[in-house]
């Protein structure tokens, strides 16, 4: 094969082939179209990416835009919730000197709407200002050096405050409310509150630092009242357990109950020992009544924190002698979905916690 055919740009060679293939005219048209049809090709491909990826861009800005503004207006409007119904210290301070019908008397002349609300029998003057805002206001809760501080409302099912607002406006950080089960006059055995465990802190978020045992020793006390009674309550257990059956074979330990047999709340007492993640140190009787925190947690999935406490008993102080609080010796009892291999689970043998 002479020089001049290897350097005739009208060949060329095919790797392997001993024949050469001449390049007419209209070869060459057809290869130039092809080489412009796949470069046209591979911009409309380009430019479909780029759409894409600026239609997801898009889509993602508007959505954690949303997201900050409902951030911003659900706050804005806690703290109008806040200035408008919680009581001034001043207002307080007159009320503290004055008998029950003289503060009503009082409350009426500084908040003249307040004459038109049907307010139940007993509630506390301190949330009539709540109640006038949402009836479905069924006490507060607090706890000091936490972000929780917030009325508590209960709806007849526990799905609406799940994304619904204390003022009935429709938000993914939901409320914080009884379930529908509980009374409040006197308290139940059991009384559940839900809220949701926010990004930002809020709800029951602080939740979650429970875990911790010298986050408890920071914060023993839990002040939850109703409308009608000032109430102090002990943290006796933080507990992981399962939302549902789903998530644990069938089974589901039932935290939910208002009521059970004497009995069975005996049971469920020792149950609740076995599987708090620490010993806080305070003691729980079958006379007690508990008050249930819950929340989401991310141990795996479907999983649930539970704060429990108790309260206050006749005469008791509200000191918690926080040194007798330690971690356990014996394992904590978990359900089979926190371990990779339920096999491991050192209490699948154990008799299984039912309500009767």
């Amino acid at each position: 094969m002479s020089k001049s055919k290897k350097t005739d740009s009208r060949y060329v060679f095919f790797s392997g082939a001993e024949e050469t293939v001449y390049r007419t005219d209209e070869t060459k048209k057809k290869a130039l179209t092809k080489v412009v049809k796949r470069k046209k090709n591979k911009k409309i491909a380009l430019n479909v990416i780029s759409f894409v990826l600026i239609l997801a861009i898009v889509v993602s800005s508007t959505f954690l835009g949303k997201r900050g503004i409902e951030k911003f207006l659900v706050l804005r409007q806690e703290q109008k919730q806040h200035q408008e119904a919680t009581l001034s210290d001043e207002v307080k301070d007159k009320l503290d000197n004055m008998t029950e019908e003289q503060k009503w008397a009082y409350l009426y002349e500084k908040y003249p709407h307040l004459i038109d609300i049907k307010f139940p029998t007993g509630i506390l003057v301190d949330y009539a200002l709540y109640y006038s805002q949402n009836p479905q206001t069924i006490g507060y809760i607090k706890i000091d050096g936490t972000k929780i501080d917030t009325p508590v409302v209960q709806a007849d099912n526990n799905k609406y405050y799940l994304n619904h607002d204390f003022y009935g406006k429709s938000t993914s950080y939901g409320a914080v409310y009884a379930s529908y089960k509980n009374n409040f006059q006197p308290f139940d055995r059991n009384t559940l509150l839900y809220g949701h465990n926010m990004n930002d802190g809020s709800r029951f978020a602080d939740l979650l630092n429970y875990r911790n045992l010298e986050y408890y020793k920071k914060h023993p006390i839990i002040q939850f009242d109703s409308l009608y009674e000032k109430v102090y309550w002990k943290v006796c257990a933080v507990i992981i357990t399962n939302g549902s059956t789903e998530s644990d074979n069938g089974y589901f330990f039932d935290f939910t109950f208002n009521h059970c047999s004497d009995l069975c709340y005996e049971e469920y007492i020792e149950e609740i020992k076995k599987r708090s993640l620490y010993d806080t140190g305070v003691d729980i009787l079958p006379t007690d009544r508990l008050l249930t925190l819950c929340t989401c947690t991310y141990e795996y999935n479907d999983a649930r924190l539970l704060v429990i406490a108790r309260m206050l008993r006749n005469g008791e102080s509200t000191q918690v002698n926080t040194n007798l609080a330690d971690y356990k010796t014996e394992p904590v009892k978990y359900p089979d979905s926190y371990y990779d291999n339920p096999n491991s689970n050192p209490y699948k043998n154990d008799k299984k916690f039912y309500l009767y």
